[in-house]
């Protein structure tokens, strides 16, 4: 069987090199090397899962190099080399930095299926550290006021979420099986996964970064660079559910219920409040999320009262919700970046008008946010079908409160919640007005919405259940 992890890495690596030694030359041909390394990778991972037949999660077993085979890397792999293809080509709209902001993205997109792939100590602290840098290093490479301030930021809580993660993965991997320190350790890394993914309390940075950087890096950063983290979450929580006492267990459950619920309301109540379109899609980001901690939560709700059901649809709602989501985010920045004015800040009354003058990008801007409500049949609405009817599953009695699914039922609210912010951008760029925008970026859109309608289709016949 192919290692496609230690091959696709191989391959992004080179082609980082080879992007460095071409610094200076051209902005396309870097652009090329990037697409032709990126197409590289995701044929050797789909060689690697054909016929589509890998377990969705295989973590009692690891090849040679130490990396896991099975559905989770492989679907978080194809959907960052995914989308890391549809931002590539806006790279040489950066004024300065466009062949560094393609080394970046290459090494990032390496970090995230390395850490996508693996529980090994050293691998997570190296990989998770290699896109922390990546990340921040994209963000301060439009040169900006504002990406320069938000690169700042986003490297000192890289940092402190860096320190969380070592005194975690130390824990973990050594204390003694059912021991308290398990649980303490399983907590630590639940707060640099907040930091990481900006998961409330631990938010604070994401707002600015995201809602104020050039929408080019932050298209990378919102859709997939935290999604190797959150992966990496559904690893630990499988394994150590064997291992944490199950007095501690509803502990850890707990955490992350309130985790979830913090970020479903912060983020769609944030949002609601904005009028400046990128940080209400910062905003956006937190709520969502929160919807894919609640599948986190639910995991260890399953293992815990061993129920192979709803650890079975959470983690099919999840891995669904990890395409859907950075197809999504990918597309709405590219948008942004095409309508936002140079030197200012784009407003709801900003997208006045833009309907009836590029009505292809408007079109496909709209899927997308239709996409993020969760409408049917578009992807999304798959990855909350199976994220809220595994939070409903009967087997789970934590979650049920006199027969009523209180879990699922304030994800379904919160979602319902958004509609309000999403369908005001819609009505916004279909009214009249006299709208103005560069839309030379159009394409990472376009592709995201024809995506997320193809996946959607699609996926009933994929799915068995």
């Amino acid at each position: 069987m192919v290692d496609a992890v230690i091959y696709s890495v191989s391959i992004l690596g080179a082609a980082a090199l080879l992007v460095t030694a071409l610094a200076g030359r051209s902005n396309k041909l870097s652009v090329l090397v990037g697409e032709l390394a990126l197409a590289g990778s995701a044929a050797v991972w789909l060689y690697s899962v054909y016929p589509l037949r890998v377990p969705l999660l295989a973590t009692a077993r690891a090849s040679m190099g130490g990396f896991y085979h099975d559905g989770l890397s492989a679907v978080v792999s194809l959907t960052v080399l995914f989308v890391g293809a549809l931002v590539i080509p806006a790279s040489v709209r950066l004024e300065r930095g466009a062949w560094q902001f393609v080394f970046a993205l290459m090494l990032g997109v390496a970090g995230t299926i390395a850490l996508s792939s693996s529980t090994n100590p050293l691998i997570v602290v190296a990989a998770w550290g290699l896109v922390a840098v990546s990340s921040y290093s994209m963000v301060s490479l439009a040169g900006d006021r504002d990406s320069l301030i938000g690169s700042v930021k986003y490297a000192f809580m890289s940092a402190l979420s860096f320190q969380f993660l070592i005194i975690s993965i130390l824990i973990l991997s050594t204390a003694p099986a059912s021991s308290k320190l398990l649980v303490f350790g399983m907590i630590l890394f639940f707060v640099a996964l907040g930091f990481k993914a900006g998961i409330p309390p631990f938010h604070m940075w994401l707002p600015d970064v995201y809602g104020y950087s050039d929408p080019v890096p932050v298209s990378m950063l919102s859709s997939s660079m935290k999604l190797g983290a959150l992966a990496l979450a559904v690893r630990l929580i499988e394994i150590s559910s064997s291992s944490v006492p199950a007095v501690y267990g509803t502990s850890l459950i707990a955490i992350l219920v309130v985790l979830s619920l913090a970020g479903m309301l912060v983020g769609n109540l944030g949002a609601l409040t904005q009028r400046e379109v990128q940080r209400m899609m910062a905003y956006s980001s937190i709520a969502h999320v929160g919807y894919m901690t609640m599948a986190l939560a639910v995991l260890c709700a399953a293992f815990e009262y061993n129920s192979p059901g709803a650890s079975y649809f959470a983690l099919i709602g999840l891995l669904i919700y990890f395409a859907s989501y950075a197809l999504s985010k990918a597309g709405v920045f590219a948008y942004i970046r095409g309508s936002k004015p140079a030197g200012s800040r784009l407003t709801v009354q900003g997208f006045e008008g833009l309907g009836s003058v590029f009505p292809l990008a408007s079109g496909s801007f709209s899927v997308i946010l239709l996409n993020l409500i969760g409408v049917p049949p578009l992807l999304g609405f798959w990855g909350k079908l199976f994220i809220f009817a595994s939070a409903a599953n009967p087997a789970l009695p934590l979650f049920f409160v006199a027969g009523i699914p209180w879990f699922a039922l304030l994800g379904i609210l919160n979602s319902a919640l958004s509609v309000f912010y999403y369908v005001k951008l819609i009505r916004s760029v279909y009214s009249t007005g006299s709208g103005s925008a560069d839309f030379r970026g159009l394409m990472p859109a376009v592709l995201a919405s024809v995506a997320l309608v193809v996946l959607g289709l699609l996926l009933p016949l994929f799915i068995s259940l």
